[in-house]
């Protein structure tokens, strides 16, 4: 069995954003016992996921479709990427983003019935990968993004109570919303992580609200440095730094060992 200090459940370390730089920060997160997740947003970043993760004991893939590229949903070229591939562990990140689509439909790039077509392709999308997920036995990585007033949150839950019945695992990335959405994702046993977001923004009542076994960590790399990197490029090499500010709000020293605990339970990781 391998010593885990800290698991990173959502980064982009395939991505070209860090170029030359990826080998030695796996080699340096090596040294200080990190693992990750590295995430795809579409299919050929998928592959690049999977590339990455067969390379390296410490660090594992997801694959799926982003919500805002307009790529559709092929399940049979998704199954043969998944198809006797141990270091693929979930689905997404999928789910549905009204952030950007409000934005271009406020700035007049789009009219209202194209917003409105734009949030039905996302639905379709997202709820293809989901019955992928299910057909398959694997965690969703989801990615929800309101405009405002939690608007993507509240439609996404509609959705997954459809699949209530499927013994569906869930968990919301870079939840950044409301203590109201937290406790409404927390009453269906759904996780969420938390971004380096946590360490300059006042989130702290969802932090000490949302029980840890609900609970995971992410970079979200190369997004959302925490304090002290602010400005700078993230990597998962800063996951101590929001593991702190998670620990120091929950008020006991097990937080950071159960993070690993949970991150490894719930994406089914075994640690040989």
């Amino acid at each position: 069995m391998q010593e885990i200090n800290y698991f990173d459940i959502h980064s982009h370390l395939h991505s070209d954003f860090f170029q030359k730089d990826t080998e030695t920060i796996i080699k340096e997160m090596k040294k200080k016992k990190i693992w990750t997740i590295s995430v795809g947003v579409n299919f050929n970043d998928s592959k690049k996921a999977i590339a990455l993760s067969q390379k390296h004991t410490n660090i594992f893939a997801t694959i799926g479709i982003h919500p805002t590229e307009k790529e559709t949903f092929d399940e049979k070229k998704f199954q043969k990427l998944l198809d006797n591939n141990e270091k693929i562990v979930g689905i997404g990140e999928c789910g549905l983003d009204y952030h950007w689509p409000t934005i271009d439909y406020n700035k007049n790039k789009i009219t209202k019935e194209v917003l409105e077509e734009e949030k039905k392709r996302q639905k379709k999308l997202f709820t293809q990968q989901i019955d992928f997920a299910i057909k398959n036995s694997l965690p969703l990585m989801l990615h929800v993004r309101p405009y405002k007033n939690s608007d993507a949150y509240t439609d996404a839950l509609k959705i997954l109570d459809d699949y209530k019945d499927n013994n569906l695992k869930v968990n919301f990335h870079f939840f950044t919303d409301t203590p109201d959405i937290a406790q409404k994702i927390i009453k269906r046993n759904f996780s969420l992580s938390l971004p380096g977001v946590i360490t300059f923004a006042d989130l702290d009542l969802n932090i000490k609200k949302t029980p840890t076994k609900n609970i995971m960590s992410e970079t979200d790399s190369p997004f959302a440095s925490p304090k002290p990197y602010r400005g700078k490029t993230n990597t998962p090499l800063h996951i101590s730094k929001i593991v702190e500010k998670i620990t120091d709000i929950k008020k006991h020293q097990e937080v950071k060992n159960l993070l690993v605990k949970n991150a490894l339970n719930f994406w089914n990781i075994k640690n040989h």
